[in-house]
């Protein structure tokens, strides 16, 4: 499964967006930023819609860096990056579990 946490901190610096700006924006302390990125703390679904969001960049991003989503309409057939889109829609799909249960948990 691809790392999202990893994935995050590598867009947060690509964007140049620091971890502080983050952790103020999410009302949360840089060491809970630090757990959430270390995996000593599960994310959330909405986590990492936040993070994404005070980041400038989509899930989709997080999910599939360092490459890029090709949109169905633009994937070549039996391409690398066709496989590539099915594993993020897997992944997508098990993030979407993960946050149903969760709210489900809450209620």
């Amino acid at each position: 499964m691809i790392n999202i946490q990893k994935n995050l901190v590598a867009l947060l610096e690509e964007k140049r967006v620091l971890h502080k700006q983050v952790a103020t924006a999410l009302g949360v302390s840089q060491q809970t930023l630090s757990n959430w990125f270390n995996r000593s703390t599960d994310l959330s679904f909405s986590q990492i819609t936040q993070i994404c969001e005070v980041g400038g960049f989509s899930v989709i991003d997080a999910v599939t860096w360092p490459e890029k989503y090709v949109p169905e309409s633009q994937a070549k057939p039996n391409c690398d990056e066709c496989r590539r889109k099915d594993e993020v829609i897997d992944n997508l799909n098990e993030l979407l579990r993960k946050y149903k249960q969760e709210k489900q948990q809450k209620q």
